[in-house]
């Protein structure tokens, strides 16, 4: 394996980390089992109801829009990457699926009271600095109806530590995919390194999540008008641990 001589760092990783080889990949990381698992959680956390509008964001490939579109739901998919907002329109056309796409800066989203929920999957909370990142939260409360639920995935600093991995690799599809990462404690972000090996030929990417503690994002999120957090059982779906 390389070793881990550059890491992503301040800077906005994320314009460029989802184009070319990386969208050709990412619909290969998830099974279709796997992602009817997780819209299962994402329905139980958010107490769907039927014919609720969901706000999917960053929705990548669209491929939990989608699932949440072919169960009836109404789907808004908002994400920067022109690839990947392509990528989902069209496999939804293929599936006969009406959902809403939008190429957009997530921190600049600007409904108002349009969602009945709103879900940001895959540890893709954290992006931005301290400002950006609150920002981000305080558009998606804007676009929530009163009452309006918001799941956020993403393991507190607290479990990312406790079972935490310096290197990991995975298979997909005719390619290895391996991830370095370490954990900044001054800026609290893990930053990553990650290099796809496939055909003899090696592509780099680098990452920057800012992570939280339980009470940190408890308090960016009440801070964004949210007026209570439930941490989830990621195996259920259900709250675990309430925070009136």
């Amino acid at each position: 394996r390389p070793e881990c001589d550059s890491f992503a760092g301040m800077h906005e990783w994320w314009q460029e980390f989802f184009e070319g080889d990386w969208a050709s990949i990412q619909p290969l990381a998830w099974t279709a089992e796997e992602t009817i698992e997780s819209t299962d959680l994402i329905e139980t956390a958010l107490r769907l109801g039927e014919a609720d509008s969901v706000l999917d964001v960053p929705c990548g490939n669209g491929r939990i829009a989608i699932e949440l579109a072919r169960r009836g739901y109404s789907v808004t998919g908002v994400d920067f990457s022109t690839e990947m907002i392509s990528l989902a329109d069209r496999q939804a056309r293929e599936d006969g699926l009406e959902v809403e796409w939008l190429q957009a800066d997530m921190r600049e989203i600007s409904w108002v009271d349009r969602f009945d929920a709103a879900v940001c999957w895959w540890g893709s909370f954290g992006y931005f600095d301290d400002e950006g990142n609150q920002r981000f939260l305080d558009a998606v409360h804007r676009s929530l109806r009163p009452g309006g639920r918001f799941l956020i995935d993403s393991p507190g600093i607290e479990v990312l530590l406790s079972g935490w991995q310096s290197r990991d690799w995975t298979r997909v599809g005719d390619a290895i995919l391996l991830e370095e990462r370490r954990f900044d404690s001054p800026s609290s972000r893990v930053e990553g390194k990650w290099t796809l090996l496939r055909d003899g030929i090696e592509s780099v990417w680098t990452s920057s999540v800012r992570m939280y503690t339980l009470r940190e994002l408890t308090e960016v999120c009440r801070r964004a008008g949210f007026s209570a957090v439930d941490v989830v059982d990621p195996s259920t779906g259900e709250a675990v641990d309430a925070m009136p």
